[in-house]
């Protein structure tokens, strides 16, 4: 049984599937728990988006992509790129929720379970694909 967790644990999807979920919650108890403290739907938002983004950076890039980097240079390019990745996804969460609550008339905590989801899907594939890329060797 241990030996099947440690190879669940080895593979990639499965650790972003647990970081995704990790950072999700972190995103949404920082909402959730802001509403509750009477914070308009909007500034909690961006609160809850900026602290996600900040565990986001770290589980991806210590745990989920084991990403090394070479020098000061690389570092720096691989923080820039997840900047505009997730900047990118942050838009899409911040302007999507406004855009289903106020043009759709939609409920504010389903709306931000929906865009949720979308959100963890762009993350993964710009985190993949464009900020932790593999070096050839």
């Amino acid at each position: 049984m241990i030996k099947l967790i440690k190879k669940a644990l080895n593979n990639e999807v499965i650790r972003y599937a647990i970081s995704g979920g990790m950072v999700t919650l972190t995103n949404a108890a920082g909402y959730f728990i802001l509403l509750q403290l009477g914070i308009v739907y909007t500034v909690a938002n961006i609160i809850s988006l900026i602290l996600s983004k900040v565990v986001g950076y770290l589980l991806n890039k210590f745990w989920v992509y084991r990403s090394k980097n070479d020098n000061l240079k690389q570092m720096l390019l691989e923080l820039f790129r997840f900047v505009l990745a997730r900047g990118f996804t942050g838009l899409v969460d911040f302007f999507g929720l406004i855009l289903m609550v106020e043009l759709f008339g939609m409920n504010e905590r389903i709306s931000k379970i929906a865009i949720m989801i979308l959100v963890i899907v762009l993350n993964y594939i710009l985190g993949k694909k464009a900020v932790f890329i593999k070096k050839e060797k």
